[in-house]
């Protein structure tokens, strides 16, 4: 198993310099970075610009990281439900993943939207997402729904199951974020064990409260055991990267210090340990 960091909050969000950034994250010990799947306002992926792609690409070569997930924002049902929206461009993101040297874009799903015929909006993902796999495949990509969620229309493990049925391809996978999990009252482990073979990727995080009102902590700080959890990934044969996963108002200095730590003390209590190969 990798343990990588999300850069969204700090390259993205708080504007900090690429390059400073992933040297910080290398000095550490990760093993590699998650990137957004856009740049500022906008929800294109060519808002990731050539030159952005280049820089990111270079430097993670230098620091011998690797880029490990390309992590989109928008939902896949929003954009599906008016034909005048194009927020989620699944194939461009595969694309800029290509480019990156990234195996896996995580997408978020969404809802269902008043007014429309929820099985009608059920057939329309499902195609949309079995199209962007194949083109995934033929770009040594996989996808990763990036988790499940109360108001999605995968919103329990059942409702995930039938989209992987439905979807019925082998680079459709799902991310698996044990900090949602566990808001929605689903033990970790138990969907670690079920989804074994689809876990593509993984974001670690922490909170405090309950589903609807809770607060993120730094993974490690918070309710969530992580012993158990990488006992859990590793039981269910995972071998890919975790990817820490902080927010605007933690400093990154000391996210990026203490959350390593204190991931790599949980793992090794689990039975895991980090490699960077």
């Amino acid at each position: 198993m990798r343990l990588s960091f999300y850069t969204y909050s700090y390259t993205d969000r708080l504007k900090m310099p690429i390059v400073a950034c992933l040297e910080r994250i290398a000095e550490v010990g990760y093993s590699g970075i998650d990137v957004s799947g856009t740049n500022g306002n906008s929800a294109d992926p060519l808002s990731f610009s050539v030159s952005r792609r280049k820089l990111t690409r270079r430097t993670v070569e230098r620091l011998k990281l690797r880029v490990e997930a390309v992590i989109t924002h928008a939902q896949l049902t929003d954009t599906l439900s008016d034909p005048k929206r194009s927020d989620l461009d699944l194939v461009g993101s595969v694309d800029l993943a290509a480019d990156l040297g990234a195996t896996v874009v995580t997408f978020h799903m969404g809802g269902y939207h008043e007014g429309l015929d929820r099985k009608s909006e059920w057939k329309a993902a499902v195609s949309a997402i079995r199209r962007a796999a194949d083109h995934a495949a033929s770009k040594h990509v996989r996808l990763a729904v990036d988790g499940i969620w109360p108001v999605w229309i995968n919103d329990s493990i059942e409702a995930q199951q039938r989209l992987f049925d439905d979807v019925d391809h082998e680079s459709f996978g799902i991310n698996f974020d044990p900090c949602y999990l566990t808001l929605m009252g689903i033990d970790p482990s138990k969907l670690a064990g079920r989804f074994a073979k689809r876990i593509v990727h993984a974001h670690l995080k922490d909170h405090r409260g309950s589903y609807p009102k809770w607060t993120h902590l730094l993974p490690g700080a918070g309710v969530l055991a992580y012993d158990r959890i990488f006992r859990g990934l590793k039981a269910a044969g995972f071998g890919a990267s975790a990817s820490v996963e902080c927010f605007t108002n933690m400093k990154f200095e000391t996210a990026c210090d203490e959350c390593f730590t204190a991931m790599v003390t949980a793992a090794g209590a689990g039975g895991v340990r980090f490699t960077r190969n």
